[in-house]
Order: C-alpha cells, then structure tokens, then sequence
C-alpha cells in the first residue's frame, strides 16, 4: 500500500509504504501524484518513509517503479529513503551511484533529519523549476467524435515529443436542481440529518457523473498513448461547475491554475454541452482566452 504525505513543498512528493507494495498502488496513488508534479515542475524530489513492517513488492510493481524512474531519470532533483528495513537499505545504496542526483537513505528516527535534507533550498528555486507553460497543453474531452478527433490531431502533433504534458479535463454537467438544496426543516435535528443526507446524494451523482465521463477520457489517453506520449506524461481531471457554467470560462480557469499555454477543444459539441446558451465553446475561448494558444479542432 502507497500513501501520499502532506506538509511536504509542492516540487516534493511524500509517500508512505505500508504492508505489501503492488501494480495498482502505483497506477492509482504514486504514478498520478508524480506525474501530476512532473507536469508542472521541470525538477521534482522524493521522499519515502517505508514502515518496519514493510513486506515487499510484487514483481509487476517493481516494472512500473523501474519504467517510471527511468522515464524521468534526469528530472529527479534529489531522493530520500527512510527505513530500517535492512535488504531495502542494501539495495538503495548498491543501485543509489547509477541516479544523476542526490540520493540518501536515513533510518526511521532521522525522519526530521530526512525532511530537513530533501526539502533543503526548494523555496530558493522559486519560478525557476516551473515546467515552460509551451509544454502543456490542455484537451477538453467530452463524449463526441469531435472530442476524440481533437485529441488524435494533437496526438500526432506531439508524436515523437519527450518535453511535453497534456491535460486531458472534462467539464461536469450542472448538479440536478433536486440535488442542489431543500426547503429545510422545522426541527434543527431533523434539517441537519436531511442535509447530511443531500451531501451523500452529491456525493454520489458526482460519483456516477465522473465513471461515465471516464469512458471518454480513457480513449483520450489510449491515442496519446498509442501516438507515442509516454502515459507518464498524461494526467486527467474533472471540473464540477455547480450551477449553470459558463464552459468556457471554466476551461480557462483550469488552464491558469495548470499555467497551460495551449488549449484545445473540438469545434461541435454534442453532448450536455450543446444545451448550453454557449453552443461553440471553441469560439468563447478564442473571444475570452488572450494569453493562450487555442486550438479549434474541425
């Protein structure tokens, strides 16, 4: 099992390695994380607290650990390792020569020694290890041929391309309005278990909302894949507007918090999204995006 720890700056990712070590934690909690500060930080560190009891790792694991290190061999900035486990303690010094950057292995009661050592000079490199914003790119994927097409021609576009990260976001539909609110309730007791219960049905049209669109984002990242963009360099995410959206607006709003330098979106919407006041987001973006590439796939 793979944890990730909090505290730690955003060019460091913390994990935690518990029990027995396999190919979905990697695929489901430390891939995503490290490729997530891949995409915004030419530089990242790592620090791994591995518990006493610590049982290993399955051998299909140690594959993806083995892909993923040597996919960014020289993006790593510094790496730290706590533990008392003996035979890992063994194997990081024998194999730690071969990294190109700082690598040490501490026990567990030097855990502040180890934080200290990996977090050391990281608010000194500021903008500097800021991934150029020409490198990302953001896809706005929905259920539509266009979608997938705009995907396909940015995939060829980068075909061949290792200094790149692609985006893949999809924009929610609004909350149904018999999910929103309620009209509350005499008794305190009785309006806070109603709204306790509202939460819960959020919580799970979200759920629901968010499986069905993982189709579409899915065959997003299979062409990028199979175009040649390392699967390392590819994340996705969702965006939840509550109420009506402005779909542009809200495209553009994930790009500036991504600092994206590249948005792009099929030309027709077909799905919820041409239900919209907004029928061509691809327009509103080009009206409303100065500062941005935009892309408007035919």
């Amino acid at each position: 099992m793979i944890e990730v720890l909090n505290g730690f700056p955003p060019t460091v990712m913390g994990f935690a390695c518990k029990s027995h070590v396999t190919k979905e934690d990697y695929g489901h909690v430390l891939t995503p994380a490290v490729g997530q500060a891949l995409a915004d930080y030419q530089k990242v560190r790592l620090y791994f607290w591995i518990d006493p009891n610590f049982a290993g790792v399955e051998p299909s694991a140690l594959w993806e650990d083995l892909k993923l290190g040597m996919t960014y061999l020289f993006r790593w900035d510094r790496i730290a390792v706590v533990t008392d486990v003996e035979w890992i303690r063994q194997t990081f010094k024998a194999f730690s020569w071969v990294i190109p950057c700082a690598a040490r292995v501490f026990r567990l009661d030097e855990v502040s020694m180890a934080k200290e050592w990996v977090t050391q000079g990281v608010t000194q490199q500021g903008a500097s290890v800021l991934m150029n914003r020409t490198n990302k790119f953001l896809i706005a994927v929905e259920e539509s041929a266009p979608s997938l097409k705009a995907v396909s021609y940015v995939s060829q576009i980068l075909r061949g391309r290792t200094d790149v990260h692609v985006r893949l976001l999809h924009v929610l539909p609004s909350i149904p309005p018999v999910f929103l609110e309620f009209g509350g309730a005499e008794h305190p007791e009785l309006e806070q278990r109603l709204s306790g219960e509202l939460r819960q049905d959020q919580a799970r049209w979200i759920e629901t909302a968010k499986r069905q669109a993982q189709v579409s984002l899915d065959k997003a990242r299979a062409i990028l894949i199979q175009s040649g963009v390392s699967p390392y360099d590819i994340s996705t995410s969702f965006s939840l507007p509550i109420h009506r959206p402005d779909v542009a607006q809200e495209i553009l709003r994930v790009a500036q918090e991504w600092n994206c330098g590249t948005l792009v979106v099929g030309r027709h919407a077909r799905s919820w999204i041409r239900k919209m006041r907004s029928m061509n987001v691809g327009e509103d973006l080009i009206r409303k995006g100065q500062g941005f590439a935009i892309w408007v796939v035919e």
